[in-house]
């Protein structure tokens, strides 16, 4: 096994502020789309989500909605969702334990009608992975502000023991318009964050830009919501007005970004020489908190500002930048300044373990310990620190026939003052 302290150095491309003293033209007029709601109606559409909530069955409920559907079907089972503001139940019903319809209070008004029953929703292609699919028709989400937002549900349910099924659920609408980018009309996507009805919180909410002449397909790839994006090499500063409430529009304008950039290189500094490459990051801002900007091709140009290298992904080996990959969150913070490069010191990881009593592992006040009573029960946790501050979380290494890495499975030891070991173990997911 290769030694896992790293050395790596990345440079980043840079663009950087025309020439000093050259007439800087008026800045273009942004580019603004409207965007008009979408209820999806697969379970599998390209679109959906594949994000899931579960709360659990609460059976015993005194909800009147509730109440209402029972007296009417024979076998049934009830359905909870946290989150929602309103109408947070609904009941399942069943026939010989098979789930077969959805009861859902649309109107939230308490009564059952006969527009709130959903029958299972076939998916439209093979590989869905649910076998049970329940897909509600839009209706107005009250929110706790008072707003009505048009709104849809997906409920699945997977088996898991005779009889038995667990139920989560999913956000099925989206808000959607096009916009003419670097030239090509897109097609912009914007997903909320939750069942709150907000599709625009930059960081928590996300988005998606497809060419508008290409039909989804498969699985849509999204990204957080960011108020600096970047198409085809271009950045763009993205402002968001109006609510999407019942008879309002949210519109979302583009305009390019004339900032100065500068250039950043991550360096990881180690025992030994290795090959190395980021090869996924992601930068918040600092000075400006709505950015947040991800790249599959490791890190990017940036326009001059402060930022934190919130997490990322590094390949690396001795003969091959390919053989090993090590994930890490937590990482510092970076200053890019006008055609200058920004260097960010991480490495030298370090092992260490913080010990608590097993009893205390969910308490935020949990005090550690480093010696304990015989017999009592510990909850240890392993963490992996850079020079930065930076926590390490994944090591894999890349398997010969395959494309897809092999996670290092840790091995704990455990010895006593005396040296002599007490515990010796493969430790296990979960």
């Amino acid at each position: 096994m290769q030694t896992l302290w790293i050395a790596v150095s990345v440079a980043i491309a840079v663009a950087g502020a025309g020439p000093a003293g050259r007439a800087q033209s008026p800045p273009a007029e942004p580019t603004v789309v409207e965007l008009e709601y979408r209820g999806l109606t697969a379970p599998d559409d390209p679109l959906s989500y594949r994000s899931f909530w579960g709360w659990g069955g609460f059976e015993g409920t005194k909800d009147p909605f509730v109440q209402a559907v029972q007296e009417r079907v024979r076998e049934s089972t009830v359905v909870y969702n946290g989150s929602l503001p309103t109408a947070k139940w609904g009941v399942i019903e069943l026939k010989d334990k098979v789930p077969v319809a959805l009861y859902f209070d649309t109107d939230a008004d308490g009564k059952l009608s006969e527009l709130e029953r959903f029958p299972l929703t076939e998916p439209s292609g093979p590989g869905f992975g649910y076998p049970y699919a329940f897909v509600t028709s839009d209706f107005l989400l009250r929110t706790q502000d008072r707003r009505e937002i048009p709104f849809r549900l997906l409920l699945v349910g997977n088996s898991y023991g005779p009889g038995e099924v667990s139920y989560m659920w999913s956000p099925c609408c989206v808000l959607e318009g096009q916009v003419n980018l670097a030239g090509e009309p897109m097609t912009l996507i914007l997903y909320t964050d939750g069942f709150e009805g907000s599709f625009t919180r930059f960081g928590s909410c996300s988005f998606a830009l497809l060419p508008a002449s290409q039909k989804p397909s498969g699985s849509v790839s999204r990204s957080a919501l960011s108020s600096l994006i970047r198409h085809k090499g271009v950045f763009y500063r993205v402002t968001l007005s109006g609510t999407h409430a019942k008879g309002e529009t949210v519109r979302v304008a583009f305009q390019k970004d004339t900032t100065p950039t500068g250039q950043i290189a991550v360096e990881l500094k180690g025992k030994e020489a290795l090959k190395a490459r980021l090869t996924y990051a992601t930068i918040t801002g600092v000075t400006e908190p709505s950015v947040h900007l991800g790249s599959s091709d490791g890190l990017s140009t940036l326009p001059v500002g402060r930022y934190r290298l919130t997490s990322g992904t590094i390949s690396y080996g001795v003969q091959s930048d390919s053989d090993w990959q090590v994930t890490f969150t937590d990482g510092p913070g970076l200053a890019v300044e006008t055609a200058q490069t920004s260097r960010i010191g991480l490495g030298t990881p370090a092992l260490s373990i913080r010990a608590i009593k097993e009893q205390d592992r969910y308490a935020s006040d949990a005090k550690e310990q480093s010696t304990f009573a015989r017999g009592t029960p510990t909850f240890l946790t392993p963490q992996i620190k850079g020079a930065a501050g930076e926590m390490y979380v994944r090591f894999s290494q890349k398997q010969a026939g395959s494309s897809q890495p092999t996670d290092l499975q840790p091995h704990l030891t455990i010895v006593n003052s005396d040296g002599k070991q007490v515990v010796s173990t493969d430790m296990e997911y979960g």
